[in-house]
């Protein structure tokens, strides 16, 4: 049995070597460093320190915490700082765009309304130079025409001729001379 205690001595401390070196720190996250840094840059360009401040400012400060960590050597916070300031600029970019959008339809909604009201009055105009332009002469009847027939009258629509002028010449055609006589009237005496 000694034999056995002598032995797990031995291996101690190579087990405690194994497991000290399994909790080395993690390698510095510089590739998530670099992506937070990019998102910061996106949400700056989205205007977010002016539409999202607070969230700006919460990425930029996390951001600042990571770079610090790993200046520490603390990898595993700066790591953890790092994807949090990452998804807080995803957040300001993301605020800062729907402020934006927001804004604008704002904005299209104040010119729709300057629109409706320009239409409402010129309507309201037109009405009134309508109604102005020519009332109906009182005691005038409201009755509707008959339609105009354009080509050659049938027999249904035909108008009867009077009868003084069914026996009537048709005129004479006009002299060379223009129809006057020598004296410079016209026709005869």
């Amino acid at each position: 049995m000694a034999r056995t205690n002598t032995k797990i001595h031995r291996l101690v401390p190579l087990f405690a070597i194994v497991a000290l070196s399994g909790c080395a720190t993690a390698p510095p996250p510089t590739g998530l460093l670099q992506r937070a840094d990019a998102q910061i840059r996106a949400a700056q360009a989205a205007n977010a320190a002016e539409l999202a401040p607070d969230e700006f400012a919460e990425a930029q400060r996390r951001f600042a915490f990571a770079q610090q960590s790993i200046a520490q050597g603390n990898n595993e916070q700066a790591t953890a700082s790092a994807e949090e300031a990452e998804a807080a600029a995803e957040t300001a970019r993301a605020r800062a765009r729907a402020a934006a959008l927001e804004n604008k339809l704002q904005n299209q909604r104040q010119v729709n309304a300057q629109l409706q009201a320009d239409l409402e009055q010129r309507q309201a105009e037109a009405a009134q130079a309508q109604a102005g332009a020519s009332p109906p002469a009182s005691g005038t009847s409201t009755q509707e025409l008959p339609p105009i027939q354009l080509g050659a009258p049938s027999e249904q629509n035909s108008v009867p001729v009077p009868a003084a002028s069914a026996g009537m010449m048709p005129p004479a055609p006009a002299s060379s001379d223009g129809g006057f006589d020598n004296d410079g009237h016209g026709g005869t005496r």
